[in-house]
This record gives C-alpha cells, sequence and structure tokens, in this order.
C-alpha cells in the first residue's frame, strides 16, 4: 500500500531523477490533446526528441498508448505518428471512503465508467469496511474487461493523514479507526496494489483529467463532502506541504468564538460548509448524514430548512473564494465533491455578489464540477496508473511480457 505523490505536471525534467515526472507530464499531454506528435509532445514539455522518444516507446509497450500515421498533413516522407490514449489499454478499481458510505467503480483509462456500486452502512468498523471492499473489488474484478490489465486499486478518503488529535477524530473522519492498515490487509486479499489519497486530491485529479479543469494548470480545488478539503495545484501538480497535508482548509478557523471542531480548535470552515454542517442544520447534532439524493430532492422541492441552510452558508463560501484567491492567485476555484451539482449552484447564487481580490478582473473565477459527485470516484482510479509511470519502469516492461495481471504489483514492491 502506498500514499500517493502528485499528479502530472506542465514541463518535463531533463535529469534521470525526473524520470517519473517525465512520463507522467508526456502522458498528461496526450490525454490533454486526445492525439499528438512527438514534435507535439516535445514543443510542449521542453523534451529532447530522444527522450519523447524513449518514453512514447516505453508507454506503448506498457499498452497505456497507441499509436498511428498522421493522415491529412503536407510533409515530404512519412507521415509523422500521433498518439493516443488506448482506452483497452487496462482498467482500475477506485474506492471513495466517506463516513456511512463507500463507493466503488470499475474506470478505464479514458474515465469510462464501465461499473459502479455503493453501499451505506457505519463505517466506524474497519473490520467490516474491509469486508465491503473486499467483495466489491472481486465482484468488479470480475467485470473487468480484461483482468490481466486490471492495474491496480485507488482509495480516496477523508484526510488529514497522521495528525495526532485530528485524524480520524469527529463525525467528519472515520471516528474507530487508528490507522490505516486495513488498505494494507486488502491489497494482501486481493493481490493487487493499493493506493490512497485525501478525497480532495483524487477528486482534482478527477477534475484535471476528465473534468472541467482538464483546461487549467493552476487551480485550487474545493472537495464538498460530510467535511469539507481543499487542494492546491500548481502546473498540475497537487502541493502537499512539509507533510502530506497542505491546504486542509476545512480546519480553518473563520467564525471567532464559533462552534466546536472536532480538531480542537473552534469556528472552522467544515463547521459551516458541509454535508455534514447541513445535516446538523436540519436534524440536529445525531442526524444520519444526508445522501447526494436526498439533498437534490430536498432542493428541488424548495425546502426551508435546506434553503435556509444554503442562505447561511453562501457567505462563508464567499469568504473562502476570496481567501482562496488572495493567498494562491488560482486560475480558477474549481467546486466539486459527493455532493450534487444543484446544491453548489445553490452556494454559488447565494454567495454572490463574490468579493474584491486579485482575481476581480478575471472572467473566470468560479468553475463547478460536472461529474455530479464522482471527481473523487474517478481520481482515485486513476492512483494506480499515476503510480504505475515509476523511474523504474522499464523493469515493468520486462515483466508485462511474462505476467500481465502483476506489472503495477510488481513495480509497487519494487519501489519500496
Amino acid at each position: 500500500m502506498a500514499n500517493t505523490e502528485d499528479s502530472t505536471g506542465g514541463l518535463g525534467a531533463t535529469q534521470q531523477s525526473g524520470a517519473s515526472f517525465n512520463r507522467r507530464v508526456v502522458l498528461d499531454v496526450i490525454r490533454r490533446e486526445g492525439q499528438a506528435s512527438r514534435k507535439d509532445i516535445g514543443d510542449r514539455v521542453g523534451l529532447s526528441p530522444q527522450a519523447v522518444a524513449n518514453i512514447t516507446q516505453e508507454l506503448e509497450s506498457l499498452g497505456l498508448i497507441v499509436s498511428q500515421r498522421i493522415t491529412g498533413r503536407r510533409v515530404r516522407g512519412q507521415p509523422p505518428i500521433a498518439f493516443s490514449i488506448n482506452p483497452e489499454g487496462g482498467d482500475a478499481i477506485g474506492f471513495s471512503l466517506e463516513p456511512q458510505r463507500v463507493s466503488a467503480a470499475l474506470v478505464s483509462l479514458v474515465g469510462e465508467v464501465l461499473a459502479r456500486d455503493e453501499e451505506r452502512f457505519d463505517t466506524s468498523d474497519p473490520d467490516r469496511v474491509l469486508a465491503v471492499m473486499t467483495r466489491l473489488s472481486r465482484e468488479l474484478m470480475a467485470r473487468a474487461r480484461d483482468p490481466k490489465r486490471l492495474w491496480g486499486i485507488g482509495v480516496a478518503l477523508p484526510g488529514p493523514f497522521d495528525v495526532p488529535g485530528m485524524s480520524f477524530v469527529g463525525p467528519t473522519a472515520f471516528e474507530g479507526w487508528r490507522n490505516l492498515q486495513l488498505l494494507t490487509s486488502l491489497e494482501q486479499a486481493m493481490g493487487l496494489p493499493v493506493f490512497y489519497n485525501t478525497d480532495s486530491v483524487a477528486g482534482a485529479l478527477g477534475e484535471m483529467l476528465f473534468g472541467v479543469a482538464a483546461p487549467l494548470s493552476d487551480f485550487f480545488y474545493l472537495h464538498l463532502s460530510v467535511g469539507l478539503g481543499g487542494v492546491l495545484l500548481v502546473d498540475r501538480s497537487a502541493y502537499r506541504g512539509a507533510a502530506g497535508n497542505a491546504t486542509e482548509i476545512g480546519h480553518v478557523p473563520v467564525a471567532p468564538r464559533g462552534r466546536p471542531c472536532y480538531c480542537g480548535s473552534e469556528g472552522c470552515l467544515e463547521r459551516y460548509l458541509s454535508l455534514h454542517a447541513l445535516s446538523e442544520y436540519m436534524h440536529g447534532a445525531v442526524a444520519p448524514e444526508l445522501g447526494a439524493e436526498t439533498v437534490k430532492a430536498l432542493l428541488t422541492a424548495e425546502d426551508p430548512h435546506a434553503v435556509g441552510w444554503c442562505r447561511q452558508a453562501g457567505p462563508y463560501l464567499r469568504d473562502a473564494i476570496c481567501m482562496i484567491e488572495n493567498l494562491f492567485d488560482p486560475e480558477a476555484v474549481v467546486l466539486g465533491g459527493t455532493g450534487p451539482r444543484l446544491l453548489w449552484d445553490r452556494l454559488v447564487a447565494e454567495a454572490g455578489p463574490l468579493r474584491p481580490s486579485v482575481r476581480r478582473a478575471s472572467p473566470l473565477r468560479i468553475l463547478i464540477s460536472e461529474q455530479d459527485g464522482d471527481s473523487a470516484l474517478l481520481g482515485a482510479a486513476v492512483l494506480p496508473i499515476y503510480e504505475l509511470l515509476s523511474p523504474r519502469l522499464h523493469a515493468a516492461a520486462a515483466t508485462l511480457a511474462h505476467h500481465p495481471a502483476h506489472v503495477a504489483l510488481a513495480v509497487t514492491r519494487d519501489e519500496k
């Protein structure tokens, strides 16, 4: 099991230590462009023609990309070769874990959801969560187009990680858990590598690869779920911070002498802007969490309590956007999470007009996800592919010819 690194960046590195970064950059360019020649790639990322040739050859040998001659261009000699993502290049399993809910999906390299399932139950017992995840993994494996090209399992779950007094504390986290040992047990049970990251990082990755953030290089992603998370993307790479817990915006105090927070502080943003805050407003502190469909139905019916909460939460969103813009100057603030799109629409309406900030002249300040709650699930499924692109990719390519089902597993073990 491995906590993942950040995702792709914009310009290639020139040192051998940047091999992993360069492969991710090249794959990202091909994904963003849809089809790109070696020259196109080199022009975009600043790598030498030989470096681009080596990387595309490696990616093609693993079946992650496919090549074809470009027709229609007037050039001397043979038409150039263009590369695109191979939709048949393999699948991965993604999990999005929340208090009271486990969602799972089988996802292709191009973000197509091939199968999915969801279960709601008390997730405070890690053993029960492990049993459900193992069963769902086996069911999804059985539906993979080619089980030999199932690259691994990615898991998105609430952070922060490894912070005493904050991790696994409170109803917006996994109360009752002590660590993430169950993910190691899942890896052992399934014989596939398991990678994990915060739901906000996974959500940002999902939006960057398959959603509204695809054209952006520098953006801030705000993840609204049971709690509230965020992540800053710089050159399409997640800023991690000293211990990997950067931009934990849900625990930024916004209300002096405000509501006590489970982290030990008071007046934290997620106490006012989260699905748990909505549930608490409507039904009290012991109420069950509201699912996306329930929230959508309430807002569609103009339920006065749901609408009243949005009216109260909107100003907190307005202040949060102003703070994010003045601190980081992103191209846009991308709004996603496991809540329905309709909830974000209502909150943005209640947050208007936005406060002046360094982005005041920008025509693009807010983008709302079109994934309708699936950003983290899609991003989680991509984690194994991005971790596969390690400096030992040549070893994986050699292994592929003999044991295709265990390529990602071999790379993971070798990297540890």
